[in-house]
């Protein structure tokens, strides 16, 4: 189990620091055995793990292509994200893990990350913007870990998107692609044994392509 907290207080500027809290089971998932002496070794792992994901669209942001299902023209869904810039291993030496407790056999602490010059110069290029703001909830099995938590992520921007489109884009486009940033920290949840994820994220289109016949 793996859960990603809201901010108890908005008392840290999310535009210098980003902070957000994260807590991992202590113990394996059901059919997962670890060899792992040390009993703090598997949670900091998974919490480490899900990190770089997190804050590379709350520093970079993510960019996404999306088609929506046509069943007429015998179209599948299709829907990627990538992170516009990996996190380099210089920048996530700078993450500080702060203040750990434990709790229900649960390792919770607070993930930090101090913003460079520019990157709050991004941060505030996005949020002086006036982008549309979308949001969304996504699932995933818990005993899929971090694949879990991506694809948990991919299918809450997907269905922000999907929302977006239907209610502004007057005709179902071919296809709509973009970038997003996240405007506040991610909540990850666990809800009927699944991974709940909700996203809020401001988003730029970059381009919408229409079917020119039907």
């Amino acid at each position: 189990m793996l859960i990603l907290l809201p901010m108890f207080a908005q008392d840290v500027s999310q535009e210098r620091m980003v902070r957000f809290a994260l807590w991992a089971s202590l113990e394996a998932f059901p059919g997962v055995e670890t060899v792992e002496k040390n009993a703090f070794a598997l949670p900091v792992r998974k919490i480490k793990e899900v990190t770089p994901l997190i804050l590379s669209g709350m520093v970079y942001g993510w960019n996404f292509v999306y088609v929506p299902y046509d069943k007429a023209r015998g179209v599948p869904e299709y829907f990627e994200f990538t992170p516009v810039h990996e996190l380099s291993e210089s920048e996530l030496k700078t993450v500080n893990y702060a203040k750990p407790w434990i709790k229900d056999s649960i390792l919770n602490c607070w993930v930090e990350y101090r913003r460079s010059d520019a990157q709050v110069h991004v941060y505030k290029g996005w949020a002086s913007v006036l982008h549309p703001r979308i949001k969304g909830e996504g699932y995933a099995q818990l005993s899929d870990g971090f694949e879990g938590i991506q694809a948990a992520c991919s299918e809450a921007l997907k269905l922000a998107v999907r929302n977006y489109e239907r209610k502004w884009i007057k005709s179902k486009p071919k296809e709509i692609s973009g970038t997003v940033f996240m405007s506040e920290p991610p909540k990850i949840g666990v809800d009927a044994g699944r991974y709940k994820v909700t996203l809020d994220f401001f988003m730029e289109t970059a381009k919408i392509v229409e079917y020119k016949t039907f």
